[in-house]
């Protein structure tokens, strides 16, 4: 591993433990966590699925267990994952397993009295059970119940302890005193943290779902922008790369929940032509891969530019994983330029001309990927998971001038108007360093009684750029 980037993440976790240990350790997870806010049952189901949520732990009266196989994740009624294999104190078994909030909702859910949930042979839940409970199932069979951990949870999504409010000074002010250098000392080794973070998420779901599901995730998600990040992740755990072959556009729209039976009156020939089409190849495959109401993928239209809408999202998607063999051998920083002009250069014979399944032709040709989701999937996956001294020196030489609007919030709460730092914000390092100074500590904390600045002053004293 590139040792700068090391010494520079471990800098900027050490910051982190000290600004917990100042304020007594972070809260104890309670009923209105922001992990438990934010986390919807789908999201939850799609880590457990990576096995970003591990893979081991120990039950409530059943002993140890251990996951061998995750099992199918569901798209009907019943148990959330089908034919799983796991391991309880030396013994195998295949059954499914439900994952649920809380111990309770197996009974509000009526679960206990439905002989379809029979074979569940693990309920995993978010929350301890209370003193005494038992999950049973309409044979009266005492299942055995894992509870997730709200750390393992914020693990999972890389995310940080929330932070107790203690009142210090305002950010700007310690900040302040603090020259260029130590400002671009302080970014590097925070977006060095943010690599490590996500290099490590990026292995151990290659681990579970396998190396070329991870990167078809990771450009999935980046396909989505912010508003649709999720949803793309979900339709690709949905859909997995491994199942499409040739039907991958049939498969992906019909997942997504994008094909309707009857298109409005308005569309064109040409869009009926096409909508037939995916629709035919969609039929055969509808009864495996169409998703029952409460697990449909909840997608957001609005506010959505009409060149991002979902719709050409997923004809992105699925006109690369077309092309697929031509792209893996790409996915490395040595070959960016090639990954890049390979990317922006997708084109299909519908959706290059077209915004949503039913408008009306573009007055001229649009990308499938431009140039910016390719150089975010770029800064965001591809470099981070190359190891080489080589690509931690290039990775800290990118530009970005599409600077995030979170990033220039946070940069304008921290440094205010200093042109230093205005320069710095050019640097794609910079903007994942301010983003991650966000997700710790600005989202966490109100500036007033912000932690971070007073234990930066006496924090990261090395660089870590070499």
């Amino acid at each position: 591993m590139n040792l700068e980037l090391q010494q520079g993440a471990e800098a900027y976790a050490e910051l982190h433990r000290a600004v917990l240990q100042d304020c007594g350790g972070y809260l104890a997870a309670e009923e209105d966590s922001p992990t438990k806010r934010k986390l919807g049952e789908l999201e939850v189901q799609s880590l457990w699925m990576a096995g970003l949520l591990g893979n081991e732990g120990v039950t409530l009266r059943h002993g140890a267990v251990r996951i061998i196989d995750f099992g199918e994740w569901n798209r009907s009624v019943g148990p959330d994952f089908r034919r799983a294999e796991i391991e309880i104190d030396g013994v195998r078994m295949r059954g499914d397993i439900e994952l649920d909030p809380t111990a309770q909702d197996w009974e509000h859910h009526g679960h206990g009295s439905n002989p379809e949930y029979n074979k569940v042979v693990l309920h995993v839940v978010l929350s301890p059970p209370p003193e005494g409970w038992y999950t049973r199932d309409s044979q009266h069979r005492d299942i055995p119940i894992l509870t997730i951990s709200e750390q393992t949870l914020l693990t999972a999504t890389v995310a940080s302890p929330p932070l107790p409010a203690e009142k210090l000074e305002l950010c700007r002010e310690p900040l302040a005193a603090m020259g260029a250098e130590e400002i671009t000392h302080m970014l590097q080794a925070a977006a060095a943290y943010r690599i490590l973070n996500k290099r490590k998420a990026f292995r151990k779901k290659a681990t579970n779902l396998g190396l070329r599901q991870a990167w078809y995730e990771a450009l999935a998600e980046t396909l989505g922008y912010h508003a649709n990040k999720l949803a793309m992740q979900m339709l690709a755990r949905r859909a997995p790369i491994r199942e499409l072959g040739i039907h991958a556009e049939s498969i992906l729209f019909g997942t997504a929940g994008f094909l309707v039976p009857v298109l409005p009156e308005q569309a064109t020939p040409e869009t009926r032509s096409y909508h037939r089409s995916v629709w035919d190849a969609w039929w055969p495959q509808r009864s495996q891969y169409e998703l029952e109401t409460s697990r449909a993928i909840n997608w957001h239209f609005a506010p959505v530019r009409p060149g991002n809408h979902p719709h050409r999202r997923v004809a992105a998607l699925a006109t690369a994983v077309a092309q697929w063999k031509s792209i893996e051998p790409l996915l490395n920083a040595a070959r960016a330029r090639e990954l890049t002009k390979k990317l922006t250069s997708l084109e299909h014979p519908y959706w290059s001309h077209h915004c949503t399944l039913p408008s009306a032709p573009l007055r001229s040709k649009m990308a499938l990927i431009g140039a910016s989701r390719a150089r975010d999937f770029l800064i965001n996956h591809v470099y981070v998971q190359d190891e080489s001294p080589a690509c931690w020196h290039t990775y800290l030489s990118l530009k970005d001038s599409n600077i995030p609007s979170a990033v220039q919030r946070t940069a304008h709460h921290l440094f205010g108007d200093r042109e230093d730092v205005q320069d710095l914000l050019n640097h794609a390092y910079a903007q994942q360093a301010l983003l991650q100074i966000d997700a710790d500590f600005c989202a966490v904390s109100p500036c007033k009684e912000c932690l971070f600045p007073a234990q930066l002053c006496r924090g990261i004293k090395a660089p870590c750029q070499g």
